[in-house]
């Protein structure tokens, strides 16, 4: 059964990034999507709203990204977190993964579909719907 339910999402953006963060399939996906471009930046989001799941695009500096991640998970440790991995950067998925957090190799045009699946994801009873 497919969830309906859409959820309040916090993206945290990469300078550089290979992704597309003006995507149309935010607005279609999720419910409120606010878009993070520094550390700095998440954190005041972070503590100022609450968020159903944070996505985070690691494409560039993914060591970087992995260590904010792990703070974030530190401070938050329900928070559902996804983070996006340029295909340069497999081998960290291992070290991603075991932090808690969701960890998907993604090539710059199956972005789109990502959060399509992504969406569909419950964060609250951690499965797929």
């Amino acid at each position: 059964m497919l969830s309906t339910k859409k959820w309040n999402v916090l993206f945290i953006a990469e300078e550089n990034s290979l992704f597309d963060s003006n995507t149309p399939m935010f607005n279609q996906a999720f419910n409120k999507v606010d878009k993070a471009l520094s550390n700095d930046e998440t954190l005041k989001y972070l503590d100022t709203n609450h968020y159903d799941m944070i996505i985070s695009d690691i494409s560039v500096e993914a060591m970087e990204g992995i260590i904010f991640l792990k703070e974030i998970k530190e401070k938050k440790p329900k928070q559902t977190i996804f983070a996006l991995v340029a295909p340069k950067d497999t081998d960290k998925l291992y070290l991603i993964a075991d932090l808690g957090i969701n960890a998907f190799e993604l090539n710059p045009e199956d972005f789109d579909l990502a959060l399509e699946e992504i969406g569909k994801f419950d964060p609250y009873t951690q499965e797929e719907h």
